[in-house]
């Protein structure tokens, strides 16, 4: 009775790069589709390496049948690459229901319809398409997977009539035959990419051709002697031919055979190249197998899922966030629910355009804490602190960036520890510190300290023309001025937050287009009044920002989300505010609808509202007369600010050497024409008759002024 014919199967070999890049295309472009998407492997020659054992050879080892999967797998020279696909399920639930026996036969009749059509004689690789069932655990990355192998099988099964012999001595050619047919095989399988050819005898020796060419290298051979079927045979079994021989042999057994014998040269000599002769024959390391080849089954037979090594059908996990990088995993972490929101919630949101933004946070403490914080949720990954301040021991509690030991000996500044803090929460992030004290209108600079403040503007100016938008969180009115003056300047998004006691400000500055002009206003625009030092003789509850604990991350998350809106509206810092109440609606093609001016959150009653505040052209921070006087005259124009110089209002950037008995406005207030305005308010007062009962009556003269 003959010996059935056995088959060494093959084992999956997965890079951890193929598994990256399948949660790449999960996260970033299939999200929840489930259709199959195209892979790519490769398997090479079988073989055996010598192992030393006391200094001198010992045995060989064999090494397994192993199909390999990379991340863009093109395979190596002399290699087979051949296609597959690949089903990631959404839960794994989903894939361990998934029907895997469907899948196979589904794949087995690709390959018998490849066969039957005669694509395979053409592309053999087409005889050796795998499938690969996944899930990805994206949180944990780890990746459950299956991989089948579909072999078509035969009923009854093929069978050996001639066993296994080397090379050397089943073709029984002298060695100049044996090694053009060795180094023609070699170069066939190299230059064609096809693991599977035919070779035949003639008078001068052995050829390798293609499958193509069966009919006519076969015909009139009865014996099968002259033409051996031969296939890139990645096992190293002395007698067992690797798996792929199953599907060309389901190729042979629909090919017109004068007899039912074949002899399959299972090619394994890929790594002899140069070596002949005798020594050729010693080191060959391929077998010529007889094979009995079976009639074509009645019914479709599929098998090859892969089996564990216990010998079990069963699937295998690849936990790779004990290999991965630290600081990969921590970034493949922070991206995940950002690109989770486009799976299903907010498909359009372009994620990458909100972590590529450069972030100024002016202001370290309760607000800049917060904000970083959101920021860093948003996938931020460049952010400048700038403070003057150091961590006191009030602080830790209500600042999440700071802890104990940074208020010790005197607190660290704070710019430094709040950097060194986003660091350490996530080392990717490319956080820096600049201890700064923000020049202020109507704080004076003297003499000795002019340098210093004008070191200090100089790099202000340079860090806000260097990132894409700047968030005022400081705790004053006139720590705002010069950004929101420089943003301005600069074009860039400016988001400014506010706190009273249990309520608050988020919004965002007007950024005038190309043509210098825009509709909406800074956080200086509703103002007739310039700052003025408000720091001065306070008491300690007005030295604190005291509010309800709870307003701070209400406000600064508010104003992230707020930039957010920006970033993804299609025209950014230009984008017009959603429409009045009662307007009707308006469709806006952002993703998050069209991002408001400002919004105003109360907790007496938990309201909120979104308004918007107008441009104002005697505006002290934004108006073009102070971007024009700022670029014309530089620190000199910031240091009257500073020092709230009297001038001329005919010639205001005149000093006056003898001030006027009252001198009321300011520099800025003289400069805008808010002094005008002031002045012009108080005749019209001064024309209104007040009655003796408390009621007033205007003159017919003060309507006409008005």
């Amino acid at each position: 009775m003959s010996e059935i014919l056995r088959f060494e199967p093959f084992s999956s070999a997965v890079e951890p790069e193929f598994w990256a890049s399948v949660a790449h295309h999960k996260l970033h472009m299939a999200r929840l589709d489930t259709a199959p998407r195209g892979v790519q492997g490769s398997f090479a020659c079988g073989r055996r390496h010598a192992v030393r054992s006391g200094g001198e050879s010992g045995q060989t080892v064999a090494v397994p049948a192993r199909l390999r999967v990379g991340a863009s797998d093109g395979g190596g020279s002399g290699d087979v690459v051949v296609g597959g696909t690949l089903h990631n399920t959404n839960t794994v639930e989903d894939f361990k229901r998934l029907d895997k026996g469907a899948l196979l036969r589904e794949a087995g009749a690709a390959v018998l319809e490849a066969i039957q059509s005669g694509k395979a004689s053409a592309d053999p690789s087409l005889l050796w398409a795998f499938v690969v069932v996944s899930f990805a655990d994206l949180k944990k990355y780890r990746f459950w997977h299956w991989f089948g192998f579909p072999a078509v099988m035969a009923d009854p099964a093929d069978t050996v009539w001639s066993a296994a012999q080397g090379i050397g001595s089943a073709v029984g050619s002298s060695d100049s035959e044996l090694e053009a047919l060795v180094g023609g095989c070699a170069r066939f399988v190299a230059e064609t990419k096809h693991g599977a050819f035919l070779a035949r005898r003639r008078s001068g020796g052995w050829q390798a051709h293609p499958l193509s060419e069966w009919d006519a290298l076969s015909a009139g051979d009865g014996s099968g002697d002259s033409v051996l079927v031969g296939f890139v045979d990645p096992s190293s079994h002395a007698s067992r031919p690797g798996w792929p021989l199953r599907n060309l042999l389901a190729w042979v057994r629909h090919q017109r055979l004068a007899t039912r014998r074949v002899r399959v040269l299972c090619f394994r000599d890929s790594g002899l190249q140069g070596v002949g002769g005798a020594e050729l024959r010693q080191r060959a390391q391929s077998v010529v197998v007889g094979v009995g080849v079976a009639p074509p089954a009645e019914a479709l037979l599929v098998s090859g899922w892969e089996r564990d090594a216990g010998g079990r059908a069963a699937p295998r996990v690849a936990d790779l966030s004990a290999s991965m990088d630290a600081e990969r995993l921590a970034a493949a972490a922070l991206d995940l629910n950002l690109q989770l929101m486009r799976w299903r919630l907010a498909p359009g949101v372009d994620v990458a355009r909100m972590a590529a933004q450069r972030v100024l946070l002016v202001g370290a403490g309760t607000l800049g804490a917060y904000a970083a914080r959101a920021l860093l949720a948003w996938g931020v990954r460049h952010m400048t602190f700038v403070d003057s301040g150091r961590v006191s021991f009030s602080n830790p509690a209500r600042q999440p960036l700071y802890d104990f030991a940074d208020s010790l000996d005197g607190g660290r500044p704070k710019a430094e520890a709040a950097a060194d803090a986003m660091r350490r929460i996530f080392p990717g992030v490319d956080a820096r510190a600049v201890a700064l004290q923000v020049p202020m209108p109507a704080h004076a600079v003297g003499p000795s300290e002019a340098a210093a403040t004008k070191a200090a503007a100089a790099e202000l100016d340079a860090l806000v023309a260097a990132h894409d938008a700047v968030f005022l969180l400081t705790d004053s009115r006139e720590s705002r001025w010069l950004p929101a003056m420089l943003g301005a300047l600069h074009r860039k998004v400016v988001v400014c937050v506010a706190l009273g006691f249990d309520s608050y400000v988020a919004m965002r500055h007007g950024v005038k287009d190309h043509s210098g002009s825009t509709s909406l206003g800074c956080y200086f625009c509703n103002d007739v009044v310039a700052p003025v030092d408000s720091l001065s003789d306070r008491s300690l509850d007005q030295q604190c920002t005291v509010t309800r604990p709870g307003l701070a991350p209400i406000a600064a998350g508010t104003a992230v989300e707020l930039l957010a809106s920006l970033v993804q509206h299609p025209l950014g810092g230009l984008a017009p505010p959603p429409p009045p109440a009662g307007d009707g609606d308006v469709a806006d093609p952002a993703v998050f609808g069209a991002p408001p001016h400002q919004i105003r959150g109360y907790l007496a009653g938990f309201r909120q509202h979104a308004i918007v505040g107008q441009a104002y052209d005697r505006c002290t921070a934004c108006s073009d007369v102070i971007l024009a006087a700022y670029r014309q005259h530089g620190f000199d124009f910031l240091l009257r600010v500073f020092n709230n110089t009297l001038v001329h209002e005919d010639a205001p950037h005149t000093p006056i050497t003898q001030p006027p008995a009252s001198p009321d406005y300011s520099y800025l207030e003289t400069l805008t024409g808010l002094a005008a305005l002031h002045r012009q308010t108080d005749d019209i007062m001064a024309d209104i008759e007040w009655s003796e009962d408390g009621g007033d009556e205007a003159s017919d003269g003060g309507f006409e002024h008005l």
